[in-house]
């Protein structure tokens, strides 16, 4: 027990002291609280942030996901090139070839990414064939008049132009036959081929113009791995069949005839399939019995071919 006398000798805080000490520990309580506040409010970021995240990459799709299925699939915008393409139609409806060709050309080139594109090459393609072998007159045909004298091949040296191409383009099938005073139409085309190993599609081109694609029956052509640098190769021979038995152009037989259309490199063969008569070749691209046709009609020794 401290003594009385030492008691009375301590000396009591002045009021000025006590405030003093009040408000030190006022402070420290309150830096105390402030730091509680900032802790608070760290873990509130971290976690609060990691919520969000979380939300945004797992609930959010999740419940946009269930919105969706709820209403049905947003329906597409409507493909504003369809009237351009209908009027591209009319005019091959109408047998306005000239016309028709410039206008699906002004399509291909306007509107890469239609949904009638496709749908518009085909069409092209049909419009170049009946241009191309009507035996009428067209804006990339030179006219001769048959003179006496004239033979086919007094024709293709004074054309430069093959003999089976004019016979074929003029709807000749006897060369013997041709007649002083007829006119024939003969063009100059300039074609290449290119092979799309992964489209599965085979385009022909006209002096480096889209002419008409074709798509295969079946395909036993190499396979393309990885993303292989085109080949350039190009047309080797075109042979006609008939029962096993090759068969010459302008021959009995050559109207019911099966082809083939050999390419280097090799397996790239195009034949007629062989579901329509065709002969069966081991490696190669199956076309339609009219789709050979017409290639073995459009295409000569030497014309280029990109395998891509």
């Amino acid at each position: 027990m401290i003594p009385d006398a030492l008691q009375s000798n301590r000396r009591r805080p002045s009021d000025f002291e006590a405030r003093t000490l009040i408000f030190r520990r006022a402070g420290v309580r309150a830096g105390i609280i402030l730091k509680a506040l900032v802790i608070l409010a760290l873990m509130a970021a971290v976690f609060g942030g990691g919520a969000y995240f979380a939300y945004t990459l797992f609930i959010e799709p999740d419940q946009n996901l269930k919105r969706e299925t709820a209403f049905g699939t947003p329906t597409p915008p409507p493909d504003m090139t369809i009237p351009e393409y209908e009027g591209c139609l009319r005019l091959k409806t109408d047998h306005q070839w000239v016309d028709a060709r410039a206008a699906y050309e002004h399509f291909l080139e306007t509107y890469p990414a239609s949904t009638k594109l496709d749908a518009a090459k085909n069409d092209l393609g049909e419009v170049n064939m009946a241009i191309y072998f009507s035996g009428g007159a067209s804006p990339d045909k030179d006219a001769y008049v048959i003179k006496p004298g004239d033979t086919l091949a007094r024709i293709e040296k004074k054309l430069k132009a093959p003999g089976d191409v004019i016979m074929r383009t003029n709807n000749i099938t006897d060369p013997r036959r041709l007649r002083v005073g007829d006119t024939l139409y003969v063009s100059h085309p300039d074609f290449s081929l290119v092979i799309d190993r992964k489209t599965r599609i085979v385009t022909l081109y006209n002096h480096a113009r889209f002419f008409k694609q074709y798509h295969p029956a079946d395909w036993t052509a190499p396979a393309v791995k990885g993303n292989p640098a085109p080949v350039a190769g190009k047309v080797t021979e075109i042979a006609s069949f008939k029962n096993g038995q090759r068969v010459a152009f302008g021959s009995r037989d050559f109207e019911d005839s099966s082809h083939w259309v050999q390419i280097t490199p090799g397996g790239y063969t195009l034949y007629t399939n062989p579901a329509e008569g065709g002969e069966k070749v081991a490696t190669g691209i199956a076309l339609s019995a009219s789709d050979m046709d017409e290639l073995s009609a459009l295409l000569t020794h030497g014309v280029p071919v990109t395998i891509r």
